[in-house]
């Protein structure tokens, strides 16, 4: 355990301190609150950032890590595909079987129609699917990976910023509530993490230890 971690403490402090700093958020407001504070704190600069952000396509990043996992070792790349395989399957069993009753917030929105949100241009809202929120999921489980294999501290704490916040552009953009966003950051970085974990401990032969390619 000491030795998996020796390389990975600013990534997994970032995480922890994620998980502390959202429980009081989320037992002091609810969830309509929040999402009323961040959308109503708006700019046009930050509907430009935040509609970059949240479009980012997640199919983009799988790729870009799994292309990055192929020059790394073998337990590493078996790690990515195991991880984001898991990521995939558990959003799609919650969102269309064990959460499929969650409303996103456009949902309520449309219920309360005297109040006005701010909608940035271009952005389509949908109605089902809240919880929790896919694309934090695959943020913080393909960007933690990619933060694992360069092992460099300033890179995954800048890697944790650009997670957090395309998990904040989820909120901003009135796709999801805290609660969505806490939940998927969490259990997207829970994947990247525990399951490199497992690979490097029960993968310990030099095949194993030896990268897919080569580079000379």
């Amino acid at each position: 355990m000491k030795t998996f971690l020796q390389d990975k403490t600013v990534s997994l402090i970032c995480h922890i301190l994620l998980g502390i700093v959202g429980i009081p958020l989320l037992l002091m407001l609810n969830k309509y609150e929040s999402l009323i504070y961040i959308n109503q704190h708006h700019s046009y600069f930050l509907d430009v950032l935040m509609y970059h952000l949240t479009r980012i396509p997640e199919l983009a990043s799988i790729v870009f890590i799994i292309i990055l996992g192929l020059f790394a070792e073998r337990r590493q790349f078996f790690a990515i595909i195991v991880a984001l395989s898991l990521c995939g399957l558990f959003i799609l069993l919650s969102k269309n079987f064990i959460f499929s009753e969650f409303k996103r917030p456009f949902a309520w929105i449309m219920e309360n129609p005297p109040y006005k949100f701010h909608f940035v241009d271009g952005i389509k809202l949908h109605s089902n699917g809240s919880f929790p929120s896919g694309h934090t999921i695959s943020a913080f489980c393909s960007l933690g990976l990619i933060g694992f294999l360069s092992r460099n501290s300033w890179i995954q704490l800048l890697l944790f910023i650009l997670a957090l916040s395309m998990g904040y552009s989820r909120i901003y953009t009135l796709q999801h509530y805290l609660m969505d966003v806490y939940a998927g950051a969490l259990a997207g970085y829970a994947f990247a993490f525990f399951i490199s974990f497992y690979m490097q401990n029960k993968f310990i032969t030099s095949y194993w230890q030896s990268p897919i390619i080569k580079l000379k």
